[in-house]
């Protein structure tokens, strides 16, 4: 049977994904004590999976920990952090962000009377960002959509996929020194968080593991304390929580077949080194030196995209046997040297 894991940051997010699963019980961590509930979900077509919740509480070092945790207690195949956001462009109250990337924003040198950001980042799984992207354009979505909608936040529930600014400082003011510095130093950023960055970085010593940031928005920065006030929050948890369990539906958890020497195995394989690039060196082909010094060349691949698009692009390549003496296993062994116990990365290597 799938495990998921499914983590949020505060009690009112949790009630809503909690609203989902049937048979609850509660888990303690053998040697921490953390909680955990776990229960069953019943897909449509009648298959059950396991879910396991997890509160993490706000900032992204207990985001890091718990994910850690229930990784290594759990080991599931799937791992979602869900919740709210505040909003920065292009978003109401009660849309939905998929967090294809996060970009953490506070880490910097500061000088004399200045601060150079040296921001962090990490990115969902690729193939699960893709399906979650089509999983919002579908009729079940639009449908359940519609039912979800309350018309004293929003005319309609929009979702989008970009990037998400994760630190430790709750944003409540356009006019705040934080608000200025996100805006220079993470102007492409739809929303505005504190646990998303210590997910994903935790995640990327599993790169096997399907992992995904998803975020309701609660408030605008500016108007935060009046929607608060007015219910965003439980609304925006509602409708995140609403999109994960509809994401659930379409995602492969009722099949485990081994990969095969056929168009279809080479398939997973290409998405299985996509995924591990993505996460490991999310910056992208210069990160490191990784393509180089696995004998890419980089005049091949266009480097004006984000690194999720230079490792798409990159792996389509190789698997392609273009860009080289470079191939998905010499891109791999090069990994091996910075990250030389990852058993995912050597499972990875076996199979190509």
């Amino acid at each position: 049977m799938k495990t998921v894991v499914v983590l949020t940051a505060l009690e009112v997010e949790r009630a809503e994904v909690l609203k989902y699963i049937s048979s609850k019980e509660t888990i303690f961590h053998p040697t921490t004590g953390t909680d955990y509930i776990k229960g069953k979900y019943k897909l449509a077509n009648e298959i059950e999976i396991d879910i396991v919740i997890c509160r993490t509480d706000q900032t992204n070092v207990n985001a890091a920990l718990e994910t850690e945790r229930a990784l290594e207690f759990f080991k599931p195949d799937y791992i979602f952090f869900v919740g709210v956001a505040g909003g920065l462009k292009d978003v109401s109250v009660g849309d939905i962000v998929i967090g294809t990337t996060v970009i953490g924003y506070e880490r910097g040198k500061a000088e004399d009377e200045n601060f150079k950001a040296r921001p962090q980042f990490g990115a969902s799984s690729y193939d699960l960002d893709r399906l979650a992207s089509a999983y919002s354009i579908s009729d079940e979505w639009k449908t359940l959509a519609r039912s979800l909608n309350d018309l004293s936040f929003q005319t309609e529930i929009k979702v989008l996929t970009g990037t998400i600014a994760s630190g430790e400082k709750v944003d409540a003011s356009i006019k705040s020194s934080l608000h200025q510095h996100i805006k220079q130093n993470a102007s492409h950023a739809l929303a505005i968080e504190m646990e998303g960055l210590g997910f994903l970085e935790v995640c990327r010593a599993r790169p096997l593991t399907k992992s995904l940031l998803l975020r309701g928005i609660s408030d605008l920065v500016e108007d935060k304390e009046v929607m608060d006030n007015k219910g965003s929050q439980p609304y925006a948890s509602k409708n995140v929580s609403a999109f994960l369990f509809g994401l659930l539906e379409i995602l492969p958890l009722s099949t485990d077949k081994s990969l095969e020497t056929s168009n279809e195995g080479k398939d997973k394989l290409k998405d299985q080194v996509i995924e591990v690039m993505c996460k490991l060196y999310p910056a992208g082909l210069r990160e490191n030196g990784i393509w180089e010094n696995a004998g890419g060349n980089l005049a091949l691949i266009n480097l004006s995209q984000s690194g999720k698009g230079q490792w798409v692009e990159a792996t389509r390549v190789i698997f392609r046997g273009g860009g080289g003496s470079i191939t998905a296993k010499s891109l791999l062994q090069a990994v091996t040297l910075d990250f030389s116990n990852n058993q995912d990365i050597i499972t990875l290597i076996n199979k190509l």
